[in-house]
């Protein structure tokens, strides 16, 4: 199972190992995914998944408060007073609740997998200006060199300011121009150069090289940790 439908847990049949053989099938993809280093997209969807599982525990937490309840005594160890529920949930709360309790911790050791992968793979990603940067960075290039490889991917990258119903954040577009072979003679700096002569609307780009010291996965790693540390960069 290649992906997780948002609504998992209340869509089709609600039964606890039903959905249990569902989201074990979907953490085994992500691990499977996990050891080949590959971190996106399942890293963001497991985050994703547990802000609902969280949400949902919430809300079960909520409708449980609205319950009549009765004192039953007090907690010594905590100070508490401790009640109990004179109405029992109905049996699609239980069942609801209970897939809940068994995805949390499944889906957040699933994430902390992840997330020390994404930590290695930082190690070995060094992000550095190419050249001078000019003042304004808000647009400009970047340039991919994995290891190993000898073809350097080339992308434009735009700084934005997003209004939300809230807030407003910044995002980063990033926009793949084409690939150039590194060779002796067309050295990082030739490609730059070329770089400006094809794009000369912008004479000195602020241009950053992301450059990897062991083999990552390009497209599911490489380019979503760098276009991170490059938002990094930049907010700096």
């Amino acid at each position: 199972m290649k992906s997780l439908s948002k609504d998992w847990i209340t869509e089709g049949t609600i039964d606890f190992e039903y959905k249990k053989y569902i989201l074990l099938a979907y953490l085994q993809h992500c691990q499977q995914a996990f050891g080949k280093n590959a971190l996106y997209p399942p890293l963001g969807e497991l985050v994703d998944h547990y802000q609902n599982l969280k949400e949902f525990n919430r809300q079960i937490s909520d409708l449980r408060q609205m319950f009549p309840r009765s004192i039953q005594g007090i907690d010594p160890a905590e100070g508490k007073i401790r009640y109990k529920e004179d109405i029992e949930p109905d049996e699609y709360i239980s069942t609801i609740s209970e897939i809940v309790e068994f995805a949390m911790p499944s889906v957040k050791w699933a994430i902390d997998e992840g997330r020390s992968i994404y930590d290695f793979a930082e190690r070995h990603i060094e992000l550095l200006p190419l050249g001078i940067l000019p003042v304004y960075r808000d647009e400009g290039y970047l340039m991919l060199y994995p290891d190993g490889d000898p073809e350097v991917r080339i992308y434009q990258y735009r700084l934005s300011v997003v209004a939300g119903s809230k807030d407003t954040f910044r995002a980063l577009e990033l926009s793949f121009l084409y690939a150039e072979t590194r060779t002796l003679a067309n050295t990082l700096e030739t490609i730059k150069l070329n770089l400006i002569r094809n794009f000369p609307g912008y004479p000195n780009p602020a241009t950053y090289l992301c450059r990897t010291n062991v083999w990552l996965p390009l497209a599911e790693t490489v380019l979503p940790v760098s276009k991170r540390m490059l938002m990094r960069e930049l907010a700096a």
